[in-house]
């Protein structure tokens, strides 16, 4: 093993420190961006959106590759795997479980009262709070076992458990196969292809379904490698040397290949490949995007930021609560500020300054002089007691706890805030919302979908698709309609209005918009059935619950919806600014 690699690494202290206020200018910046979020300002901007695309490109990626690294060097003078069971369990799912029932229900609170799903103090929301699992902003859970923005301690703990054997192995017995590794990443220029093919294969042989689950701009199981990668880049002084002497170059090809990345995401004249490898080239410019990003940090961060300060020490141990802190000030502030009628960047500055100073209040004034706060973050302490709380039976008790409130929350969801979907009156805004009929169906297949005639429908008559059901999102779908429209940037609420013509479950469709056509995403719409009578005209998103799109840039849009079962028939897609739940009536939009 290289000498060099038993030193402490001081520029991934000062990265990571880097790393959150990065963290904290995303999260201050998803009131205005397109996507959804827990609270949100009336206006959002396309350019916001597109700063989250790049700052997800790397940032939650960046962790992950940080973590392996330090999972490296803290493994060489691990006293094994009981040891970093323990260890690794108080650094970071105490901070995880102590968040699960304390602040994460406040954020959940104010998301459900923005979202017009929870109306009432939060005093009376918290024996609601205890009911489902918080799993998607506006899905019907609210019991956020994850801790919310916590997820990444969450998932850090147990990828570091899964890998421990890989790494105590590739350490010892496998250091040759490690070597062998590392010197083949490290030749001239193979490293900006040997860390995006991991990703590729991923891609290759895990089905779209699970490793689209995730958050922080990733799936979650692409993390995996991320952590893996790390633990390989700080195992080899060539490997870093390589990392740091191409700096240059990797911040260049970072550049190029993310401006593909960004142009292909919201240009009006994206350039469009053939459907079977569109897919795979966009995530290919991805991944490597990433990867650039990724080496060109750490090429810097070696040449550059290589030292010690007294400073790093005392910013080192506040990275973590911080961190767990962020978010909930954010939302507290934002809750206030965003309705409040006055310049959005103004709103910005008021609640980014507004938090960060408190955040570091808290942390400097009450959490670092408490020794029970700073076992409860995740942080060092002093008092003998909280050693014993770090010890086996102590452990076991934490254990049941979380697991208990989990169980709990599963077999309890009766408390939840369902009854708040009810219909609500039609909200259409003429300016701003998109009708969308038979007539403005501007490309058809050729076979499984008609036009018939139905009198009950805004344009006398309705698309009907009646054959090839398809049973998962096709990239090249054979049976399908497009509909072309212009509309400026932002985030629509999708509803459609359309019936089941048979009494059996028949009647979703998948829907996608601009650069998903001729990929596997989209979403499902429809499932009338489920919540309407059989034969009859109604409005659904997917069932109930509301499904938004996002149009990332003004101009024309196309629509395409395509049948995921068989016999139904559609008559209007009403794209919404702020119809937030179902409409109240089965009429038509006009």
């Amino acid at each position: 093993m290289n000498a060099h690699t038993s030193e402490r690494r001081y520029e991934l202290d000062w990265i990571r420190i880097m790393a959150i206020l990065v963290v904290f200018l995303y999260h201050s910046s998803r009131f205005f961006n397109l996507s959804n979020w827990h609270i949100k300002n009336i206006n959002t901007y396309a350019w916001v959106e597109m700063w989250t695309y790049f700052a997800a490109l790397w940032m939650m990626p960046l962790f992950f590759v940080i973590s392996g690294a330090s999972l490296f060097f803290a493994l060489k003078k691990s006293s094994g795997w009981k040891k970093l069971y323990s260890d690794k369990f108080s650094r970071l799912m105490v901070p995880v479980i102590f968040a699960t029932v304390t602040h994460s229900a406040l954020q959940i609170y104010l998301e459900r009262i923005t979202h017009n799903q929870f109306s009432g103090p939060f005093l009376s929301f918290l024996p609601k709070y205890f009911s489902g699992l918080y799993l998607e902003i506006g899905g019907s859970g609210n019991f956020a076992f994850h801790g919310m923005h916590l997820w990444y301690l969450l998932f850090l703990f147990f990828y570091s458990l899964i890998c421990y054997p890989l790494f105590i192995w590739l350490t010892r017995g496998g250091y040759q196969v490690l070597k062998r590794i590392t010197n083949l990443f490290a030749l001239p220029g193979l490293m900006y292809l040997s860390f995006p093919i991991p990703l590729l294969m991923m891609k290759l042989i895990i089905p779209h379904s699970v490793l689209v689950v995730g958050n922080g701009g990733w799936g979650f199981l692409y993390y995996l490698w991320f952590l893996i990668a790390g633990f390989i880049i700080a195992s080899n002084d060539r490997l870093n040397g390589q990392i740091k002497d191409k700096r240059t170059i990797s911040l260049l090809l970072a550049v190029i290949f993310t401006i593909f990345y960004l142009y292909q995401s919201f240009s009006l004249s994206s350039i469009g490949f053939p459907a079977g490898i569109s897919p795979w080239i966009y995530s290919s410019f991805r991944y490597i995007s990433a990867w650039c990003w990724l080496l060109a940090i750490l090429g810097y961060g070696t040449r550059y930021l290589s030292f010690n300060r007294p400073i790093l020490r005392h910013l080192n141990e506040g990275v973590l609560p911080f961190y767990i802190l962020h978010q909930t000030v954010l939302l507290c502030f934002g809750y206030f500020i965003m309705t409040m009628e006055i310049l959005d960047a103004l709103k910005w500055a008021m609640v980014s300054i507004s938090s960060f100073f408190v955040i570091i209040g808290i942390c400097l004034v009450i959490i670092q002089k408490i020794d029970l706060l700073r076992f409860l973050f995740g942080m060092k302490t002093s008092q003998p007691l909280f050693t014993r709380l770090r010890k086996r039976n102590a452990l076991i008790i934490q254990h049941f706890i979380y697991i208990g409130l989990i169980i709990f929350s599963v077999l309890n969801p009766s408390a939840g805030h369902h009854s708040n979907r009810s219909p609500m009156p039609v909200s259409f805004d003429k300016g701003k919302d998109i009708i969308l009929n038979s007539n403005s169906i501007t490309n058809l297949s050729k076979t499984g979908i008609k036009l018939v005639r139905d009198d009950n429908t805004s344009a006398g008559q309705a698309i009907e698709f009646s054959t090839g059901s398809i049973t998962r999102p096709s990239a090249n779908p054979q049976i399908y309609a497009e509909m072309r429209f212009s509309a400026p940037t932002g985030r629509y609420i999708v509803w459609l209005r359309g019936k089941c013509i048979k009494d059996i479950y028949s009647d979703s469709i998948w829907l996608q918009v601009d650069n998903q056509i001729g990929t596997l995403d989209g979403r499902m719409f429809g499932n009338w059935l489920n919540i309407h009578p059989v034969d009859t005209w109604a409005w659904a998103s997917d069932g109930i619950k509301p499904v938004a799109v996002l149009l990332k840039y003004s101009g024309d849009h196309t629509i395409r919806i395509q049948p995921r079962q068989t016999p139904h028939r559609i008559d209007q897609i009403w794209l919404s600014r702020f119809q937030h739940r179902i409409p109240d009536t089965f009429q038509t939009i006009k």
